[in-house]
C-alpha cells in the first residue's frame, strides 16, 4: 500500500474540504476519505473537491476509487460520480460510500 496523501480545498484561506487518499500499488485501487467544513460553503465547493480528488487519483494512475463522504453532500457525490463509471452508492451510518471505475482525465 502506498503512503497516503492529503489534499485541501481552500477559498480565501479557509479550508472547505480535505481528503486523505491512498492508492494500492498492486491493484491501483484508491481509497479516499473526504470531509467537508461545517456550515455554509460557496456553491461549487463540492464539485471543486470532487475534481481535486479525481486529479489526485489520476496522478496515482488508479483505476478504481472507493470514497467515503459525509452523508447528504449531494454536490460532492454528483461531482465524484461524474468522474466514475459503473458507480455504486450506498449509505453507511453518517457517511456515504461511492465506488466506481475512474474515468481518466
Amino acid at each position: 500500500m502506498a503512503d497516503s496523501k492529503k489534499i485541501h480545498v481552500e477559498v480565501d484561506g479557509q479550508v472547505l474540504a480535505q481528503a486523505t487518499i491512498a492508492t494500492d500499488d498492486e491493484d491501483l485501487h484508491s481509497r479516499a476519505q473526504v470531509t467537508m467544513a461545517p456550515g455554509h460553503r460557496p456553491v461549487g465547493a463540492g464539485q471543486t473537491t470532487a475534481d481535486a480528488v479525481h486529479e489526485a487519483v489520476c496522478e496515482d494512475e488508479a483505476v478504481h476509487l472507493t470514497a467515503t463522504v459525509p452523508r447528504g453532500e449531494a454536490e460532492l457525490i454528483d461531482g465524484l460520480r461524474s468522474h466514475l463509471t459503473d458507480v455504486d452508492l450506498r449509505a453507511a451510518g453518517a457517511t456515504s460510500i461511492i465506488e466506481g471505475d475512474i474515468t481518466p482525465s
